[in-house]
């Protein structure tokens, strides 16, 4: 072996060594933070700066342990111990730093056991090694155990392999057709990232009718107009959550609204198409099923027009691989489809005219949000009522549209978007899976142990008759916009659509199971 290469590898397992140590800092201040008494408190933003070199992360991990000195005086022992790993960094063999990392690891962590393990070599190609280390998390998940340390190690070979270009290679879930999943409302269940690898992939039962969505939540506490309500995650985050869930369930993402440098809609039309384009391909790449853009700042027309340029320059697979438009409820449009001007701002109206658009720019999915300029949101199942929202969903599945609604859910609200047989409900940050700072608006740690809880709220609903009926009425919907349905079945989709609106469907599904077409 070369000078060289050896100078390389050192560099390569130097790099793998203060990537665990970032690890471990943030696991450790989260449990910190659950275990501390009182609001939780925040200044500063999720950081957008991801270091990658020895030195850069060598920095990272020292301003990291002071702070956490700061902030957390019980943890000073853990400090001093990571401290002195840093300060030997550069005069101490990586195998003796490494073990010394695993003593602190066993001591505050107690995330890895001493057993055998998984002990193949990933000395291979990259892709290979993503791959290989998405099938042992995997493995992990369905045996319920935790990794070895050498399998903790190949996780961040793997994160390493994926931030220089690798990617998950393996097949992909694709989004459930509405009343053929294994229930009719997924939970999207949402966050930039560290809180899927650390929490929504770890458990087989956390991915059962879930959605595992992406999306940059934290606007500290600023208007709509100054910063979107759901912002374009990290595209390594994306494809580090798509490598931990692997096949177990869909991955989406969020692209955000159209950026107009002038103002001028096609004159800034080129640029904005391409980079969003860029954006969502790159996503598709990893195996996304699923990129959201925010339809803001333009009128009808050019939303048409902004869908139709969008959808023919992004590369991905069309049958598997959705784009999905989100209209804001809240946030008025200005119909000029027809040579006049006409002011939209009723929720309701809004609702279904982002169905025709969608229709006539050629996007797969609608998402209705509630979201506005307070944060949490106020529940946008309380924002209008169930028949209008039954009538959404109806009406755009009768069109051959998927559906989903976000903004403001927590447990009582879950209830509501099973009875309106939505597909998706975005769920996830300050108002049930981070902790936030009030007053900052900033986001802490991101709570697992809730998603039990709001999977078993969606299950009640989805068991009951009105749950049921709304399954039924998705699927004979979707067979209605298949061309797929007989002239019995379709009577019965018009009765159980009125009868769903009015919340009296005993009567049609009393019966026991019916015949629908597949």
């Amino acid at each position: 072996m070369t000078v060289v290469n050896e100078m390389s590898d050192r560099i390569q397992a130097q790099r793998l060594l203060l990537a665990q140590m970032m690890e471990m800092i943030d696991i450790v201040r989260g449990d910190a933070i659950r275990s501390r008494p009182g609001p939780f408190r925040k200044a500063e933003a999720i950081p957008l700066f991801k270091p990658q070199s020895v030195s850069e992360r060598a920095a990272y991990v020292s301003e990291e342990l002071r702070k956490l000195a700061t902030e957390h005086v019980e943890l000073s022992e853990f400090v001093r111990a990571m401290n002195e790993v840093v300060r030997r960094l550069e005069i101490t063999s990586v195998i003796s730093l490494e073990e010394d990392l695993q003593e602190i690891r066993a001591q505050w962590l107690d995330d890895v056991v001493t057993e055998p393990g998984d002990t193949r070599a990933l000395e291979v190609e990259p892709s290979a090694r993503v791959d290989a280390a998405s099938l042992l998390i995997d493995s992990l998940r369905r045996e319920r155990r935790k990794p070895t340390v050498q399998e903790k190690r190949t996780l961040h070979q793997a994160y390493e392999a994926l931030a220089q270009g690798a990617r998950t290679t393996l097949p992909y879930q694709p989004m459930p057709l509405p009343g053929h999943g294994v229930t009719q409302t997924h939970m999207s269940v949402t966050d930039p990232g560290e809180g899927h690898v650390h929490g929504t992939t770890t458990r087989e039962e956390f991915m059962r009718g879930v959605i595992v969505h992406v999306e940059h939540l934290e606007r500290a506490n600023q208007d709509r107009s100054s910063l979107e309500s759901y912002r374009i995650p990290s595209v390594l985050n994306v494809a580090k959550v798509r490598m931990h869930v692997g096949n177990r369930a869909p991955v989406t993402s969020f692209i955000g609204r159209p950026l107009f440098d002038s103002g001028r809609f096609h004159l800034d039309l080129w640029k904005v198409v391409h980079t969003m384009a860029a954006a969502a391909s790159a996503m598709f790449q990893q195996g996304v099923a699923e990129c959201k853009f925010a339809m803001e700042r333009m009128t009808a027309s050019q939303i048409i027009e902004f869908m139709r340029c969008l959808r023919s320059n992004v590369l991905r697979n069309p049958r598997t691989q959705y784009l999905s438009a989100a209209f804001n409820l809240n946030t008025p449009i200005i119909d000029d489809r027809n040579g006049t001007e006409r002011r939209v701002t009723d929720r309701r109206e809004i609702g279904l005219l982002g169905i025709e658009l969608v229709k006539e720019g050629g996007f797969d999915k609608v998402t209705w949000d509630g979201s506005a300029d307070t944060y949490p949101s106020v529940p946008v199942m309380e924002q209008i009522p169930h028949a209008t929202a039954v009538e959404l969903v109806h009406r755009a599945h009768e069109r051959g549209l998927l559906t989903y609604f976000s903004a403001g859910f927590r447990l009582p609200q879950i209830s509501a978007a099973v009875y309106a047989g939505v597909d998706g409900v975005g769920i996830g940050g300050a108002q049930i899976l981070r902790y936030m700072d009030m007053e900052t608006g900033f986001h802490g740690p991101f709570q697992p142990e809730n998603i039990p809880a709001i999977l078993a709220a969606r299950d009640e609903a989805a068991r009951s008759p009105l749950g049921r009926a709304a399954a039924l009425l998705a699927r004979l919907d979707w067979a209605y916009s298949q061309g797929r349905i007989s002239e019995s079945q379709n009577k019965l989709r018009i009765q159980l659509y009125e009868a769903l609106c009015r919340k009296d469907v005993e009567a049609l599904i009393s019966d026991g199971p019916r015949e629908v077409a597949a």
